[in-house]
């Protein structure tokens, strides 16, 4: 190594300085908060003393046109609520929006309050919500009837800006109204289950809606070639709640209805007794699809409606036949009991093979014909 490595591998020698004596008796100095507290007071008289020395400035003409501004930002006693907005909804497209579906002008909309939230990608958003308001009663009136009118592809509720009520009330018997008009059919114990897998059996059915309550029986369609599922099968339960929980998808239990069997590690125990917490336990779901789930009819009923007297069955049996094969059920023979008799079919003619060889008829029909050749032998 050359010199200048030895001399920085040398090692420095300590200095003697003399000892540093400390005052105990001298103030304690102040910290940093009370120097940033001083300076800021500082500041602050300053400009106090700034502002008393300069006089008022007198608006200029290119100041004045903003007073109608702020008179028209200042709130209205007719004003509206309207939620529901999309996020990138502006001003300019709330006051297009009631321009275009009302009566009034763009000069009867005094003030309209969009808040911002949070950019989002670099563009700015609303909080979903806005206050806009009128100079007349007669606007608000209009501007209500817009309620639930589209904006920019949602659906925007409207209220007026002072009630504070919440959504509208839903329909009486909640989401189970609203599965049972959906279906068409009022609640039972009976449900009808589609868009199930090739591969779901009754026992795996049967199983799956047990977490809703007892299955008095399933039936399941299925292939008589194969016996696989058709891909829908009805359900029947033995309570109506249970058949209730299974149309919603879930049904709610508490960690102790979960195993009350097995006790409680002593690790785990708590002092204090803790409230149950309801838990969703999904049922919509089998073998990774969707199903779909709907009250159903009656059994008695369904059998009534597909093969009874007056049965879709029947009519399309009478439908798709031939009048002159079908024909009339016999008139009264005068017997009030008189049923009717048995409908009489006419053999279908057979078949023209007279433009065809013999040979191609006999591939046709299936029909076994005569050889007819010489037969020959060999030695």
């Amino acid at each position: 190594m050359g010199p200048i490595g030895k001399e920085n591998q040398k090692k420095r020698k300590l200095l003697h300085n003399p000892e540093i004596e400390i005052d105990v008796s001298a103030p304690e100095p102040p910290s940093k908060k009370a120097l940033r507290k001083a300076k800021k007071k500082a500041a602050n008289v300053d400009m106090g003393d700034t502002a008393k020395s300069l006089k008022p400035r007198t608006p200029t003409d290119s100041e004045k046109p903003a007073e109608p501004q702020s008179a028209s930002q200042k709130r209205s006693d007719y004003g509206i609520w309207i939620g529901n907005l999309g996020f990138a909804v502006t001003k300019d497209d709330l006051r297009r929006f009631f321009t275009s579906n009302c009566s009034f002008t763009d000069t009867t909309i005094t003030r309209i309050h969009l808040p911002h939230g949070a950019d989002r990608h670099g563009k700015a958003q609303n909080k979903g919500f806005a206050y806009v308001d009128f100079s007349n009663p007669k606007a608000v009136k209009e501007a209500l009837e817009l309620s639930e009118q589209l904006l920019s592809g949602r659906r925007v509720l409207i209220k007026e800006a002072k009630n504070f009520q919440g959504r509208p009330e839903k329909q009486e018997g909640g989401k189970d109204a609203h599965s049972a008009a959906a279906s068409g059919r009022a609640p039972s114990k009976r449900l009808f289950v589609g868009n199930l897998g090739f591969d779901a059996t009754k026992e795996i059915l049967e199983q799956h809606f047990s977490k809703c309550g007892t299955v008095a029986s399933v039936h399941l369609a299925t292939f008589q070639d194969s016996g696989k599922c058709k891909g829908y099968a009805w359900v029947e339960f033995e309570d109506l709640s249970a058949a209730e929980a299974a149309v919603k998808g879930f049904k709610l239990v508490t960690e102790d209805d979960e195993d009350e069997s097995e006790p409680e590690p002593e690790s785990r125990k708590r002092s204090k007794p803790h409230k149950p917490r309801p838990k969703k336990v999904w049922v919509n779901q089998l073998l990774g699809r969707r199903m779909r789930i709907e009250f159903a009819e009656d059994a008695t009923t369904r059998y009534n409606k597909r093969f009874g007297k007056n049965g879709e069955k029947s009519r399309s049996d009478a439908t798709n036949g031939n009048e002159a094969e079908l024909g009339d059920f016999e008139e009264d023979t005068g017997k009030d009991n008189a049923r009717p008799s048995q409908t009489t079919r006419v053999k279908p003619a057979k078949p023209d093979y007279s433009r065809y060889d013999q040979s191609t008829v006999q591939k046709l029909s299936g029909a076994i014909v005569e050889a007819r050749g010489k037969k020959t032998t060999f030695d």
